[in-house]
């Protein structure tokens, strides 16, 4: 069937469809209407099919990015493993290019982590662009790097031009890959190198950290080692090398991740796409295995909820998001709270519901007879202590917790 959005590698319009994954936004978040996983039926290319705009999600990430909040965010290295993310990175760039001298600029910097890794690898020319003014900001001033406040969209020749251009992480969350490529040509040097990093999709079956986590408001794209270089060479780039690394994200669990480094032809070369023929069933046993939890997760709440009963869910994020909508087609009548540790998700409001600080959930919950769903699942055992310490501390009833752990409800 023809697709909303046109395949991001090789801009085919037929699409099979693969699942529809509906959430329960922020009010006014630009993904509301959710989307429908697809496949392009050239390249095999994983994508979510939909009809957001890229201002939109450009405004999205400007206006609500949480990569400027160094207690909560990743891209700055202020965590021990966020930091030997960052390191391991620098390390593999710096094996590649022996030069130090080479002019290299971070797109999507976010607080200047990596940056501040390849400085510590030798290299001296360093500048980052992130459309975050915070980000710009916290990059200047305590990595000490050069950095620009630009929209991945509105690059500049003014901005330098680069022999190596870094998208670490940036490249699954952009919707017109198209004309992303086009922009970031501006500033590339003739023959320049592009680094690249996102999450394996080949691999998302082998680490589960939370039911259809991959499939989020915020990750579009979902590459492999082929759909890189069929990306890149069908703008004409060559193919230096690609590869999988493990990485640890901030729970201290293993993440698959793609890289490569691609170079910019001089000439036109002409390059034949292959299809992606592994990465459909790779998926489907992500999205079975996923179900199977998701489902038992479900069972679960049912069983210990009643329809009417009040409950407050500790950890807004992505997993939040799936499980509130849920919740609403299940007809659910009773009244839902929402708490979260993250001050830039504090204050917003989701179906009229605000949500409040994880300070604040003493105060709020002593007074009525509340079951508690701890949503953030990599995290919950360190939610649900820090919960009884607090009610503990005022020496009042700890409320119902229900975990959600796999190893638990299994």
């Amino acid at each position: 069937m023809n697709s909303n959005r046109h395949c991001p590698v090789c801009d085919f319009k037929k699409v099979k469809e693969i699942r529809k994954f509906n959430f329960t936004l922020f009010d006014k978040h630009p993904m509301q209407n959710g989307y429908m996983v697809a496949q392009c039926e050239n390249c095999g290319f994983i994508y979510a099919d939909t009809n957001v705009t890229q201002i939109t999600l450009d405004d999205y990430y400007e206006n609500l990015s949480k990569y400027e909040d160094k207690t909560i965010s990743t891209g700055g290295g202020y965590t021990i493993h966020d930091k030997n993310r960052l390191k391991s990175a620098a390390e593999y760039i710096s094996s590649k290019f022996e030069n130090k001298e080479i002019e290299i600029v971070d797109v999507g910097c976010a607080i200047g982590g990596l940056l501040e890794q390849l400085r510590s690898e030798g290299f001296s020319n360093l500048t980052g662009i992130d459309p975050s003014i915070s980000c710009v900001e916290i990059t200047q001033s305590e990595k000490k790097c050069k950095c620009y406040h630009s929209s991945l969209f509105n690059l500049e020749e003014k901005f330098g031009k680069y022999d190596l251009i870094i998208l670490s992480h940036v490249w699954e969350h952009i919707l017109d890959l198209k004309t992303a490529i086009k922009s970031i040509e501006k500033i590339l040097k003739p023959n320049g190198f592009i680094y690249i990093e996102c999450p394996n999709a080949m691999l998302y079956k082998e680490i589960i950290h939370a039911p259809f986590q991959e499939f989020n408001t915020e990750h579009i794209n979902h590459f492999t080692e082929e759909s890189f270089k069929n990306f890149f060479g069908c703008n004409n780039y060559t193919c230096i090398d690609v590869g999988n690394r493990v990485i640890q994200i901030a729970s201290g669990e293993d993440y698959n991740a793609v890289y490569g480094i691609f170079q910019k032809n001089l000439i036109d070369v002409k390059y034949d796409i292959k299809f992606d023929s592994n990465i459909l069933d790779s998926i489907n046993e992500y999205l079975s295995k996923s179900a199977v939890w998701y489902d038992r997760i479900l069972s679960k709440i049912n069983s210990e909820i009643n329809n009417n009963e009040c409950i407050a869910l500790v950890g807004i994020g992505q997993f939040a998001f799936k499980l509130l909508n849920s919740i609403k087609e299940n007809n659910f009548s009773g009244n839902i709270q929402l708490f979260d540790n993250n001050p830039l998700n504090v204050g917003k409001k989701i179906d009229s519901n605000e949500i409040l600080s994880g300070s604040s959930i003493v105060d709020q919950l002593k007074k009525s007879k509340v079951k508690i769903i701890i949503t953030s699942l990599i995290y919950q055992d360190e939610i649900k202590n820090g919960i009884n310490r607090k009610f503990q501390e005022f020496g009042l009833e700890i409320p119902k917790i229900i975990e959600l752990k796999l190893n638990e409800i299994i």
